[in-house]
């Protein structure tokens, strides 16, 4: 009979990052299907700056439909030059210190890109980017982007991505539009800065729900001695992010996100 091999087998803690807990499990928000009524025809408000938000008594919608003796409407009240109503979804007037300082968001992300040819044939290339990080309100989290380059030299780059939180608790995802002239590269031909940065609130979720922002991503390439075949540049992106985003945090599923100050 062999002989039995006593190990040390303890009981041991591990530690692992902070995390709120959840008030209640529930679905993913739809509020994304309300963008073509509360955004569709109406400019984003500036904050800070003058608004048409006077009073009106009657009640125009972004969207309605009727069915049977009952109209249904979608997205905010309407001004009647069609600027929202709603001072929780598009507040005027000029932040105070400590809204000013929420809406500063600031990101960076280091990963894997590629530039690709286009998919159609007035697409030039495409640029494809990945990579892990940190953003100022999420600990760790994801970025996607892919940036179009039209042949026609006239059109600016354009551009979609995500920033995902890892965290999938809290149902975060911060989309955004690129835009930039066709000027703005690096000394590989590389779009490299972009001074046009806005909310998409297709992609958005959580936190980011009926959001409103602007800002400016600045990409830093360091190319690879090697790419796969089929791939005109390959290596390593470093994306820098700093935008002002207004967000109603009204669809936030961790407790007390309307408490913390």
């Amino acid at each position: 009979m062999r002989r039995r091999i006593r190990r040390g087998l303890r009981p041991g803690l591990e530690l692992f990052e902070h995390r709120e807990l959840l008030s209640a499990i529930t679905d993913v928000m739809a509020g994304n299907g309300l963008h073509a009524g509360a955004h569709g025809p109406q400019a984003a408000p500036a904050l800070g700056g003058a608004s048409g938000n006077g009073g009106s008594n009657s009640l125009s919608f972004g969207a309605s439909i009727t069915l049977g003796s009952s109209t249904l409407s979608q997205g905010p009240v309407l001004n009647p030059d069609g600027s929202i109503n709603n001072m929780a979804l598009a507040p005027t007037g000029t932040p105070k210190p400590g809204e000013l300082r929420r809406q500063q968001f600031t990101a960076r992300f280091v990963g894997p890109y590629s530039v690709v040819p286009g998919r159609t044939s007035t697409q030039a290339t495409q640029t494809l980017i990945q990579g892990g990080g940190t953003s100022k309100t999420m600990l760790h989290s994801d970025v996607q982007i892919r940036i179009v380059k039209p042949l026609d030299p006239s059109l600016p780059f354009g551009g979609a991505g995500s920033i995902f939180d890892r965290n999938i608790n809290t149902n975060t995802v911060l989309g955004f539009d690129l835009s930039a002239p066709q000027q703005d590269v690096d000394r590989g031909g590389r779009p490299n800065h972009f001074p046009v940065v806005t909310i998409d609130i297709n992609m958005s979720a959580g936190t980011y729900v009926e959001s409103y922002g602007q800002g400016t991503i600045d990409i830093h390439y360091m190319p690879s001695g090697r790419r796969r075949a089929g791939v005109l540049s390959q290596g390593t992106a470093i994306v820098t992010v700093h935008m002002q985003i207004y967000a109603p945090n009204a669809s936030f599923i961790l407790r007390n996100v309307g408490l913390n100050p």
